[in-house]
């Protein structure tokens, strides 16, 4: 078996992750529990997200750099063009803000390289996916058509792209990026206002060159999220192959129990959002190890069919709720909403604060044990 990266490429951090691979693999995790990063694989990761989050924010700051410095020291090249429309005549930086382009397409450019190295590098120090997901190319080109059916109805982030074992194109890690720029530009142009109203006597560039943290904080925030989507991704498989597992042992004859999953999947809002990756590895191993048809939820208020449950299917489909809302690494507003309701009528014994403990414990890598 080689332990060579994709492409055998041989760089600092290819060798990084090699000097740790070894003692990887002499720490095999087992498959009757939840996955648990090793302390090799913590070291490695650590070391990866510290360096890309450096090397982000780097290029934050370098790129504001570049974007105004220049314009400064020599003036004469971006002097503004007059362009008439409609009879009217508009001084614009033309100049500039072609040169702001540029600009963008390389801090983008560079970002998607800094990120896929970063991922490629954790991937193979885990062993992903060969020894997690043995269907992950199905699965994610599965994903990406969950993703384009659903554009035009649903608010979706792209979050495809980032893993180098696939030749998908790049579009969604570059729109990631992107987005996460003009956030970066909308950030910077308050301070400027603010500084500009505060301080008025402040020197322009000064000003302008304020933005530099805001530049490299959201590039370095931006990166920590493809890191962890690659830990989320190793993780995933493993871990909902065992719950699943183990709640099939216990209810997979509780017919109760089997007609309200997808119900349950629905009032937390998973079964929308099967772009993501450990979403839709739940769904599709849920709806393989249960037996179920993909259908519409059945009508009636969720809660108040939880209300009627027996104690058993109750905590059983507490703890299908538990875990999907946490499985792909973030709680959103939604999952905390709906978790409330539930608490409010007495339908959820796990607290607030055992919740967030045990998302907290996931994203760590010490697992999830619901």
């Amino acid at each position: 078996m080689s332990t060579l990266p994709p492409n055998e490429n041989r760089g600092p951090l290819d060798h990084l992750a090699l000097r740790y691979l070894r003692q990887a693999l002499n720490d095999p995790h087992p498959h009757d529990e939840p996955y648990v990063l090793s302390e090799a694989e913590h070291r490695i990761i650590r070391h990866v997200r510290r360096q890309t989050l450096v090397a982000a924010a780097l290029i934050g700051v370098l790129g504001v750099a570049l974007m105004y410095l220049p314009q400064y020291g020599w003036p004469e090249l971006f002097v503004e063009l007059p362009l008439s429309f409609f009879g009217q005549t508009y001084s614009l930086p033309i100049t500039a803000l072609l040169y702001g382009l540029i600009l963008v397409y390389l801090e983008i450019t560079l970002l998607i390289s800094i990120n896929l190295r970063a991922t490629k590098l954790i991937m193979a120090a885990c062993q992903f996916p060969r020894a997690h997901d043995a269907r992950y190319d199905h699965h994610l080109k599965d994903i990406a058509m969950a993703s384009h059916r659903r554009r035009r109805s649903t608010r979706v982030v792209p979050r495809l792209g980032i893993d180098p074992y696939l030749n998908l194109p790049r579009w969604g890690l570059a729109t990631f990026f992107l987005l996460n720029i003009l956030k970066a530009v909308f950030s910077a142009q308050i301070l400027r206002y603010a500084l500009s109203r505060l301080f008025s006597r402040v020197l322009r560039p000064v000003i302008d060159l304020a933005g530099m943290p805001i530049y490299a904080f959201w590039n370095a925030y931006a990166s920590w999220q493809v890191v962890h989507e690659a830990q989320i991704r190793v993780m995933a498989p493993t871990t909902i192959r065992e719950f699943v597992g183990e709640l099939h042992d216990e209810l997979g004859k509780n017919e109760q129990f089997r007609s309200m999953i997808l119900d349950a999947l629905q009032y937390i809002a998973v079964l929308k959002r099967q772009y993501n990756y450990a979403h839709f590895l739940f769904t599709e191993t849920l709806l393989d190890r249960f037996n179920l048809r993909t259908s519409t939820p059945q009508p009636g208020e969720f809660a108040e069919r939880l209300t009627q449950a027996p104690p058993e299917v109750r905590r059983g489909l507490e703890r299908l709720l538990v875990f999907g809302a946490v499985v792909d690494g973030r709680l959103s507003l939604l999952e905390k909403w709906r978790f409330r309701q539930l608490r409010r009528k007495g339908l959820l014994t796990h607290s607030r604060a055992a919740i967030g403990r045990m998302s907290a414990d996931y994203n760590h890598g010490r697992g999830l044990w619901v």
